[in-house]
């Protein structure tokens, strides 16, 4: 399992088979309101669970996957965000349409991240058998704990909520 981290490092051209060294100067949070991953522009980003230590590879497999997977009866202390752009639009657009909640799409600046590891999501995926929805975590890096506000670059609202209509004026009951 390939552990990343963001200080920088020499660069030496990759070769087709092997992982990347250094994570992207920018990468991309979708953020939704009812995530687990708390956010405010002010404060960065900050998830549920900060106190698991992931010291040995089948526990760092298990949240790992959980945490991909949404598997919410397991606090996640990883933040996801995507190498692409056009690829974290098109999951955020994807997730707005889902769950029917406004979706943003939120800049990160890799040079302010705390020391510490950074995943790739394909590396924990490869492993796992039966691996469903691939294709929203291609590009896909979990980030432990914490991005602090002075990561943050930009927010964009890609997905709007589906309009409530339990709000229409209207008759109760009927007659």
């Amino acid at each position: 399992m390939a552990v990343l981290f963001t200080q920088p490092a020499t660069q030496l051209p990759p070769s087709p088979s092997s992982s990347p060294i250094t994570i992207p100067p920018l990468v991309y949070r979708i953020h939704r309101a009812s995530a687990q991953t708390h956010y405010s522009f002010s404060t960065g980003f900050s998830a549920k669970n900060q106190t698991t230590i992931l010291n040995y590879t089948s526990a760092l497999s298990r949240f790992g996957l959980a945490h991909l997977y949404q598997q919410t009866n397991i606090s996640s202390p990883f933040i996801s965000v995507y190498d692409s752009l056009p690829h974290a639009e098109n999951v955020a657009k994807h997730w707005a349409d889902k769950w029917g909640e406004e979706v943003l799409v939120v800049t990160v600046d890799t040079r302010h991240f705390a020391r510490g590891p950074v995943f790739r999501a394909a590396d924990l995926l490869k492993d796992a058998s039966g691996a469903k929805d691939e294709c929203l975590h291609w590009g896909e890096y979990l980030v432990m704990y914490r991005i602090p506000a002075q990561a943050i670059r930009d927010q964009t609202p890609v997905g709007r909520g589906k309009m409530e209509t339990w709000r229409a004026v209207g008759v109760i009951g009927g007659a």
